[in-house]
């Protein structure tokens, strides 16, 4: 299976999963792809699950599975409607993909996270800083929020300054917040700046 350095951070949080006594249960939120992240807890022994709104990126996931012998349980849905009852999962991430909604979306999502996850449980989410090339690109819809043409079509990107995300984890403890910046990603994308979140719910 070949890693992406984008995936770097899932493997980050992985190790941060691995030090939990928690069941290994994980949910990807926004888990469809070629490159399902879901793949490396998979590898590691995890229960995986995944939830994904377009059923064409379900589908290259479960290629994706097929060609490699694994199972991820990618059902189609909404992140901000999460299907699962509450305290369902140990760990819940998503990894390059909640900010393609409004901030708005953005908060409901992550507060679906928190509801599935257990007592003491782990969230990874990344987002976008207004350091990241893309700022500023499109049409800005509000304060952050830039409407990006991506394949012939109209797609959301929302760009956080330094703190703002922090006010999504009042009810967590936080384990680590990193910001980076790839200048060169292998022509995925240049001037890629990012802010990461590992936290526990309290």
């Amino acid at each position: 299976m070949k890693v992406h350095r984008r995936d770097t951070p899932v493997f980050d949080f992985l190790n941060e999963c691995n030090k939990s006594p928690l069941e290994r249960k994980i949910l990807d939120c926004g888990a469809g792809g070629g490159a399902p992240p879901l793949a490396i807890f998979y590898r590691n022994g995890y229960k995986t699950y995944g939830i994904e709104i377009l059923e064409n990126q379900i589908e290259r996931a479960n290629n994706f599975a097929k060609e490699n012998n694994m199972e991820f349980n990618i059902i189609k849905g909404d992140m901000r409607n999460l299907p699962y009852d509450d305290e369902s999962f140990s760990f819940v991430f998503s990894h390059h993909t909640i900010f393609h909604m409004n901030k708005e979306d953005i908060a409901k999502s992550i507060k679906e996270m928190e509801r599935v996850l257990v007592p003491s449980g782990l969230i990874y989410v990344n987002f976008p800083t207004y350091q990241c090339v893309g700022f500023g690109v499109g049409k800005e819809v509000r304060e952050g929020e830039f409407l990006q043409i991506e394949d012939g079509e109209e797609v959301l990107h929302s760009y956080y300054k330094d703190d703002e995300a922090d006010a999504y984890f009042k009810n967590f403890d936080l384990i680590s917040i990193r910001k980076w910046i790839l200048l060169k990603n292998e022509g995925w994308v240049d001037n890629m700046a990012m802010i990461e979140y590992i936290a526990k719910k309290k």
